[in-house]
């Protein structure tokens, strides 16, 4: 194989790890609020591509948990 391309490879995929968030429980994301919002407004940005997602599932559900007990 043609070395640029393997290199090219490798970063490609480390750039695409790198985009990748450590996944977080609904307790932290209701103790994280700016780490919440954020996530919850780039899963309304993307939905077909992060909706299904273990962080937007979870900062989805703690703004749920959040607002209802607000009220």
């Amino acid at each position: 194989m043609n070395k640029p391309i393997v290199i090219a490879a490798a970063f490609a995929a480390l750039a695409l790890a790198a985009c990748e968030r450590e996944v977080q429980t609904v307790e932290w994301y209701k103790a994280h609020d700016a780490e919440r919002m954020e996530v919850v407004r780039e899963c309304k940005a993307n939905p077909d591509k992060l909706s299904k997602t273990e962080n937007c599932i979870n900062a989805k559900q703690a703004n749920r948990d959040i607002y209802n007990n607000a009220k």
